[in-house]
């Protein structure tokens, strides 16, 4: 069976058609208060303090090329989950749905999965697999910044969206830095 770093390379190969080659990874994420029209928060979502956020069941992994992650995923957003790295946030989609799947890491402590979130540009491709082994490909569209209390990140617009975020700048608790990816691929492994 092909290692987790050659099927990306191979995801990243065929898909290089489909990646925007652009910038430096030092573009400049801007300060973002309020969300785009047509998003809307799902019923589903489970509030971070919720019971359901604390289980930390290996539901997949995470794998971002582009800054050398490759983690596994668990579920919910309690601060005790995502000590143990990537975290899925309970009551948003599924990875491959349509709809916002959340996960939350750390940048400077424990693990830090998402120490170089920041260095993360449109056309990065994020693959996501859940616990049977299905590949979801995202490809980055966009990062901002938002205060701490921005739980609009969680809503949902429809379309299958990938959300990353963080505590920003690395070591504080000031902000959350924001990547957002589309869903461009999905794949059962072999």
């Amino acid at each position: 069976m092909p290692t987790a770093r050659v099927r990306i390379g191979v995801v990243v190969a065929l898909l290089g058609a489909l990646v925007f080659v652009g910038g430096s990874h030092a573009a400049a994420a801007e300060l973002v208060t309020e969300p785009e029209e047509g998003w809307f928060p799902l019923p589903s979502r489970q509030a971070s303090g919720d019971a359901e956020q604390s289980t930390g069941a290996l539901i997949g992994s995470v794998s971002i090329p582009a800054i050398g992650v490759e983690e596994s995923l668990r579920s919910g957003v309690a601060l005790d989950v995502i000590d143990q790295g990537p975290a899925h946030w309970v009551g948003t989609a599924q990875p491959g749905q349509s709809g916002n799947v959340v996960v939350a890491g750390h940048r400077s402590t424990h693990s830090a999965p998402f120490r170089d979130l920041d260095r993360l540009t449109a056309g990065d491709i994020v693959v996501v697999s859940d616990a049977a082994g299905f590949e979801m490909i995202y490809r980055v569209t966009e990062t901002f910044i938002v205060t701490p209390d921005a739980i609009w990140i969680t809503y949902d617009n429809g379309e299958p969206t990938l959300t990353l975020f963080a505590c920003h700048p690395r070591g504080s608790l000031a902000q959350r830095i924001v990547v957002r990816a589309e869903l461009v691929a999905g794949r059962p492994l072999a």
